[in-house]
């Protein structure tokens, strides 16, 4: 071992410890979205959706009448970060802008019956990458790192 608990890389490469990285909480969340989304893409791929689309769709379809700037504040992500996918959405007919009529400076986005459709599948899909991602952990342990992690992103 090496100053600070980080083991030598020895000639034969035999360990290559990460020091304390697996002690920190932003690397693991890290890790753990890389598998996740990993999961994600494999089970939506026949879809063509991807994680921030599908985050997009959902909020869309529970809270439609929204603003670009204002889903992606709810969903966690920067307006411009948002505008692509989006853009792509709206191509595939799965959402549609429209001018506010109590402020016609200010387009809202709405949900279309053919996004309806494709988030009805991309759900029971969802279902089943959560079931993967969060396999080995019983119910209890599911709960406790939803609840966690909501308390996190609540602050």
């Amino acid at each position: 071992m090496t100053q600070g608990g980080v083991q030598e890389t020895h000639s034969e490469g035999l360990t290559h410890d990460r020091g304390i990285l697996p002690e920190l909480a932003g690397f693991n969340l890290r890790i753990a979205y890389g598998l996740a989304s990993q999961l994600f893409l494999a089970h939506f791929e026949t879809m063509d959706l991807a994680p921030l689309q599908f985050a997009a769709l959902e909020f869309i379809s529970n809270a439609g009448g929204r603003s670009q700037t204002e889903i992606a504040e709810r969903i966690g992500t920067a307006p411009s970060v948002l505008v692509v996918p989006l853009e792509r959405l709206e191509r595939r007919r799965l959402i549609k802008r429209t001018r506010d009529p109590r402020d016609r400076r200010r387009a809202v986005v709405g949900i279309t019956p053919e996004g309806t459709k494709l988030l009805l599948r991309a759900r029971a899909e969802v279902t089943l990458v959560e079931e993967k991602l969060m396999d080995g952990l019983d119910p209890w342990e599911r709960g406790q790192l939803i609840d966690l992690l909501r308390k996190l992103v609540d602050r």
